[in-house]
């Protein structure tokens, strides 16, 4: 498997400018606030007393939500190191070669 777009994406000397960071910067913000904000609305509508007195089914499937979330982001996570792995390794062969 060729790993081509890891150098084009992580040493792109275009990438390094301020507009870049800045607009990644305020994509990470906004994507975080996000995430914020349906947390703690759910945590809202969890905590009230009428909502687990009327909705224990929907409980439930706020539960099994979390947990594919939970498997899914711990699935990209390892491949995303696994593959960085795999970058390194080809580096030190071509470097040593």
């Amino acid at each position: 498997m060729n790993n081509k777009l890891g150098s084009m994406i992580i040493s792109n000397p275009k990438r390094r400018g301020l507009g870049y960071r800045f607009r990644d910067t305020s994509l990470v913000l906004a994507t975080l606030s996000l995430w914020g904000l349906f947390g703690s609305q759910t945590y809202l509508t969890v905590t009230s007393a009428e909502f687990l007195m009327e909705q224990i089914y929907l409980m439930e499937v706020l539960k099994v939500t979390a947990f594919d979330f939970l498997v899914v982001f711990m699935v990209f996570h390892t491949w995303v190191i696994y593959e960085r792995l795999l970058f390194r390794i080809k580096m030190k062969v071509e470097t040593t070669l």
